[in-house]
């Protein structure tokens, strides 16, 4: 009897196919951190121009009302006002002169009206201010309100000492010891409230020392670059003058960690790096982590003190690269604006 053999079953090197196999969407791209470290370890790129701060935007109708502004600060800030503004800072009046002040004076503003027609009117306005603020005039109003502190101060420190003297002579022998050092211990509400004062006039009052400073130098460069005659219309701003700059992202494919834009000479606490475009690009808000995972909006700072250099990070969408740019200077959270 004969044996019949059924043949064998085919088989294939191919891989099974399943049936309604799930698509799997791109992995986020990650920027490595030894990716990260070896930009912020390397020196300037000769062969890349570094990127150039934004032209200040000014139209003639923002032009006019920074100019009326400028009018009315020049007509508030006597003397008078501002030792009101020193004795009195947290006051709802001194408080809108510091805004007014601080909305008014800023490096876009400042050059957008010495660009424009009426950029010798605006000198004189200009220097009346610088006046006002500039640091003798602080002096004046800071100093009278510095020594009446001081002498409260003194007044104080006296009172609470002739207090403790009269306790110890009134208290037993082997208490005083123990009454010296509650003493030392105890906080003394009234002294820390005049230091702090005099902390805060400090900080303000150098504030507006600042503002006047740049104003001078505002001016100064203007009336530099046309000693002859003044033709605002064609004034530049030297490269060496230093008023806040702002460098903008639009768009996170604009620098890569293969071809990344650097930032030359940023001045922390001034310059500013405007990465709204970016939001919009994503279509939603940037939030700060720690770690990067990937995922689209996040940003992070990497900071070298050695090197005085900055790499920013901000994750695009899936499956495209990631912004990194270098910045040569020391770059905050706060100097971004999102």
């Amino acid at each position: 009897m004969s044996t019949i053999h059924t043949p064998s079953q085919a088989r294939s090197d191919a891989p099974p196919i399943h049936a309604n196999s799930p698509v799997r969407p791109p992995a986020p791209e990650i920027v490595s951190a030894k990716g990260v470290d070896d930009l912020l370890q390397s020196g300037p790129n000769s062969a890349r121009e570094p990127m150039r701060p934004d032209e200040p935007k000014m139209t003639p109708e923002s032009r006019a009302k920074i100019e009326a502004e400028l009018d009315d600060l020049s007509a508030q800030l006597t003397p008078k006002t501002l030792d009101h503004m020193m004795r009195h800072p947290k006051s709802e009046q001194s408080k809108a002169h510091f805004e007014k002040i601080d909305r008014v004076l800023t490096a876009d503003n400042i050059k957008g009206v010495l660009s424009g027609p009426n950029a010798a009117s605006c000198i004189k306005t200009l220097g009346k201010i610088e006046t006002q603020l500039k640091q003798e005039s602080i002096n004046t109003a800071f100093d009278p309100i510095a020594n009446e502190q001081v002498e409260a101060y003194r007044r104080h420190v006296n009172s609470i000492l002739f207090d403790l003297k009269a306790s110890l002579l009134r208290a037993p022998e082997g208490g005083r010891f123990e009454m010296v050092l509650d003493f030392s211990r105890r906080e003394q509400p009234r002294l820390n409230s005049i230091h702090d004062f005099m902390n805060d006039l400090h900080a303000k009052g150098s504030h507006l020392c600042d503002i006047a400073t740049e104003v001078h130098k505002a001016i100064g460069a203007l009336q530099f670059s046309h000693p002859d005659g003044l033709r605002p219309e064609r004034y530049r701003e030297p490269d060496h003058a230093q008023h806040s700059k702002t460098y903008s992202f639009s768009n996170t494919a604009a620098s890569t960690l293969e071809h990344p834009c650097e930032i030359r000479n940023f001045v922390s606490d001034r310059d500013k790096i405007d990465v709204t475009g970016i939001s919009r690009q994503l279509n939603k808000p940037l939030h700060w982590v720690n770690q990067l995972s990937g995922a689209s909006g996040e940003m992070q700072l990497k900071y070298s003190r050695e090197n005085n250099a900055t790499v920013l990070v901000i994750s695009g969408n899936k499956g495209e690269p990631a912004l990194v740019a270098k910045i040569f200077g020391h770059v905050k959270e706060k100097d971004l604006l999102v």
